[in-house]
């Protein structure tokens, strides 16, 4: 007797074909934008060296600070005059900012910190003596 001759199994029948090949090109885009920001980073800290780096200088004038900006002064210096010569515009990183500018007031009357928000009375005003112009910074003493 002869049996019938059996069919192999369905995954035998039709072979599978080989997986698609993906193109590249996001790893390509990848790595070339890697290597943007690596080339830019290396360009950024050659010109901070070349330059001496570092924050840039301000203006140790203390009137052309604006409200933010700090100034370093002689907490002791007992009196306004002493207060204000000792005055001076620095970085607010810098370890000796000991006050935050409020605001600058201008006036020909003379002005008065008062009038500003955020000043508390008994905070110290710097005063400009040296110009001749009716000028004042509203201060307050950074924490």
């Amino acid at each position: 007797m002869t049996y019938p001759q059996q069919q192999p199994p369905i995954w035998q029948q039709y072979p599978v074909a080989p997986p698609k090949k993906t193109p590249k090109t996001g790893l390509i885009v990848g790595i070339a934008a890697a290597a943007l920001v690596v080339t830019g980073g290396a360009i950024a800290v050659t010109v901070a060296i070349a330059t001496g780096g570092g924050v840039p200088e301000v203006d140790p004038d203390p009137f052309s600070a604006q409200a933010g900006d700090c100034i370093s002064a002689d907490e002791d210096a007992g009196s306004n005059g002493a207060f204000s010569a000792s005055a001076v515009r620095v970085h607010c990183s810098d370890s000796s900012a000991n006050y935050s500018v409020i605001a600058q007031l201008s006036s020909e009357v003379g002005s008065d910190c008062d009038s500003v928000p955020g000043y508390e009375y008994g905070n110290p005003v710097v005063y400009d003596f040296e110009s001749g112009r009716s000028r004042e910074l509203c201060v307050m003493p950074r924490d």
